[in-house]
């Protein structure tokens, strides 16, 4: 019983670390320097999957890049469903970097 709470630990510690991670250094696709700092732009994107409706305890972060989909200053978040997940189980918050609008994208 008690190996068993270790490894539950762990996974959990596992988990914790990989979503921190992806987001510790952005890919930026441009010489250009972003405005919006990681920490920004974790904040604003948990503040509006949640004002969506999304509870963000259920997903892991599994990307966080500058400019990655497309050069126009955009921050682009991804977030997946903890296993088993299920198709569409899937979101991705974009944040404009000069403006902090952020907008969801919805899996499908």
């Amino acid at each position: 019983m008690i190996m068993k709470k270790h490894i539950v630990v762990l996974i959990i510690l596992f988990e914790v670390l990989t979503a921190a991670l992806g987001c510790t250094e952005p890919k930026q696709e441009s010489g250009s320097d972003a405005n919006l700092t990681i920490a920004e732009v974790l904040r604003i994107a948990t503040e509006k999957a949640r004002s969506e409706g999304y509870d963000v305890r259920k997903y892991n972060m599994t990307g966080c890049h500058y400019e990655y989909t497309r050069k126009d200053l955009t921050w682009t978040i991804f977030y997946e469903l903890k296993p088993p997940t299920p198709p569409g189980g899937h979101f991705i918050v974009s944040i404009d970097d000069q403006t902090k609008k952020a907008t969801i994208t919805r899996g499908k």
